[in-house]
């Protein structure tokens, strides 16, 4: 039933399609030549070919080649080889029952079938690889084009990404610089009235001297709080002195409240990097010192920046714990390693690149190269 219903499908596409007519119309045609001295019509072809010397009618047969090729051309190989089976059909009682040289008329039947056939697969296949080509072409085309779009959806992402980390870099300049000059003035001054209250003599009961001092250590508390939220917002050194104070700052800093022993080495000359720069090499050194700090389990770690004509490199490492690298440092991030992530973006986004070096038990090195 499936192969019936497919044949009557397939037959019926064929019925709608002019080419086949037009076959059938050839076949009906030649075969009328074929066999024209037994039907009398029309009159003159049996003189015409003996005088091209085809008694025995080879050039009717080479006829039949016609529709087989273009058979194969229009419908593939399955309709030249139905053609050229109505072809033989055709041909056989001719070269069976009429012809005077039956052998040699059953020779060239079969020479035409065959070779119809080879010459229509050939077609058929030669088409295939042509539409097959044409499809690739135009995937390829495609791919180009996804490509590009691609491209230009990456370039307006990591513009908008640059955008948005300049404007979130002057947030945080201008709530540092806030916390500086407005709350942390506010509360120097009022850490000081609380201790002139505390140290005065002006008739205070112990207990509330006691009190007052309590308060003030408080205040002073809250006073370091804030001025280090300011510093890690936005160190003052690094607009004002540059890179190397910032990340000399940046140790301190590590080292007075984390315990590990954090130092700074300098390589080749200082020279004075760009704001965007300078910016997106302490914003990596100190995502990566904060990792060293809250992950690593390390005692010490150092941070060399080396200066050439070439490059600015910065290289942080520690002798923590470690970790096994992915294949790439993308895969990171499913990892739950956001923060390498975000520093080799920090990277990218200045033209720097980023290198993640780690094994168990062995440490980490993690290596930032920014173009001069």
């Amino acid at each position: 039933m499936a192969v019936a219903r497919y044949l009557s499908t397939g037959l019926t596409k064929s019925f709608r399609r002019p080419g086949f007519w037009f076959i059938l119309l050839i076949l009906a045609l030649i075969t009328l030549v074929h066999y024209s001295e037994i039907l009398s019509y029309p009159s003159f072809l049996p003189p015409l070919m003996s005088s091209l010397g085809l008694d025995r009618h080879a050039f009717e047969r080479v006829l039949f080649l016609a529709p087989m090729v273009w058979a194969g051309f229009l419908f593939g190989w399955r309709g030249a080889f139905i053609t050229s089976l109505a072809a033989l059909l055709s041909m056989l009682p001719r070269a069976l029952f009429i012809s005077l040289h039956p052998i040699d008329a059953l020779f060239e039947t079969a020479a035409v079938f065959i070779i119809g056939n080879v010459v229509a697969i050939s077609f058929a296949s030669l088409r295939k690889e042509r539409e097959y080509r044409t499809r690739l072409e135009i995937s390829r085309q495609e791919q180009q084009e996804i490509a590009e779009e691609l491209s230009v959806t990456q370039r307006n992402l990591r513009f908008y990404l640059q955008q948005a980390t300049r404007a979130q870099e002057e947030e945080r300049k201008r709530i540092s610089h806030e916390l500086h000059d407005d709350t942390i003035q506010a509360l120097v001054v009022l850490s000081r009235q609380l201790d002139s209250l505390a140290s005065g003599d002006k008739g205070l009961s112990e207990e509330n001297r006691l009190r007052l001092e309590e308060l003030w250590q408080q205040t002073d508390n809250i006073l370091k709080g804030v001025r280090r939220l300011s510093q890690d917002l936005r160190p003052a050194a690094l607009d004002r002195l540059g890179l190397l104070p910032a990340l000399e700052w940046l140790a301190s800093n590590v080292a007075e409240h984390s315990g590990i022993a954090t130092g700074v080495k300098v390589v080749g000359k200082e020279r004075r990097l760009s704001e965007e720069a300078a910016i997106a090499l302490f914003r990596i050194t100190q995502e990566a010192m904060r990792n060293v700090w809250r992950h690593s389990g390390a005692n010490s770690a150092e941070i060399t920046v080396e200066f050439d004509e070439s490059k600015t490199r910065i290289t942080i490492t520690d002798n923590g714990e470690g970790f096994d690298l992915p294949e790439d440092i993308s895969d990171l991030a499913k990892n739950g390693k956001l923060g390498l992530t975000g520093m080799q973006e920090r990277a990218q986004l200045v033209g720097g690149t980023l290198k993640v070096q780690s094994q168990p038990g062995k440490g980490t090195i993690i290596t930032v190269d920014l173009p001069s």
